[in-house]
């Protein structure tokens, strides 16, 4: 589809059903399709829709049987942080965290996957941490990083990748992702310093300066 076509539900359960997937159809997993398709640009929608697809194929070819309602609402909301251009005061990962776990709660998902949800969602940018707090949360950042930087994607069959591509197209994504990253860093700096976005902020934000960990440690105020 193209960027200026609205997608719907429909057209994602079948480009699931021509990927040998079933894909979960819940209130839950439309109601967050929703929310994803109208408050994010026709970009970053295609974005959260490759990392699902893509998860869901990783998960099937390593043989893992995730929580499907989960992983989908959580992949389907993991960028509203980024969407809504993250806060003074927190990680965009964490403002989204915290809508997916608002959401879940208010769709009945009960408190422990409403925190797994929220841990998928926060974590999806820790690789180091996500692969290692279970199933979901692992599903979710895999098929995250594969969209981000092409983790696992040689694992996917050309047919599969053509499928996917064909229905979601990339849209400049690189490009796109990099604005979005580079206002953040701009906007919200204190939120960046320790993590990835710092990278971002170093390389395109005059004056921007990282959070040094021996500095801190060296600097911190204790007589030894």
């Amino acid at each position: 589809m193209s960027g200026s076509e609205k997608p719907n539900f429909s057209d994602a359960l079948a480009v699931g059903r021509e990927l040998d997937l079933t894909l979960p159809d819940s209130r839950a997993v439309r109601d967050a399709y929703a929310q994803a398709e109208t408050e994010s640009q026709p970009w970053l929608f295609n974005h959260v829709m490759r990392s699902w697809l893509y998860g869901a194929k990783l998960a099937q070819h390593r043989g893992v049987a995730p929580d499907a309602e989960l992983v989908a609402v959580a992949m389907l909301l993991h960028d509203l942080g980024l969407a809504r251009g993250g806060a003074p005061d927190r990680r965009f990962e964490v403002v989204g965290a915290d809508i997916g776990r608002a959401f879940a709660l208010s769709h009945d998902m009960r408190e422990r996957r409403a925190e797994a949800v929220w841990d998928s969602i926060a974590l999806h940018t820790t690789a180091s941490i996500a692969q290692h707090k279970g199933t979901d949360v692992a599903c979710c950042q895999s098929g995250i990083a594969c969209d981000y930087g092409g983790l696992g994607y040689r694992e996917l069959s050309d047919d599969n990748k053509k499928v996917i591509l064909s229905a979601y197209p990339r849209l400049d994504m690189k490009n796109m992702l990099t604005t979005c990253l580079r206002a953040i860093a701009t906007n919200h700096p204190n939120t960046t310093r320790d993590n990835f976005i710092a990278d971002f902020g170093m390389k395109y934000v005059p004056g921007y300066t990282r959070m040094s960990s021996v500095d801190l440690l060296h600097q911190a105020p204790f007589a030894e």
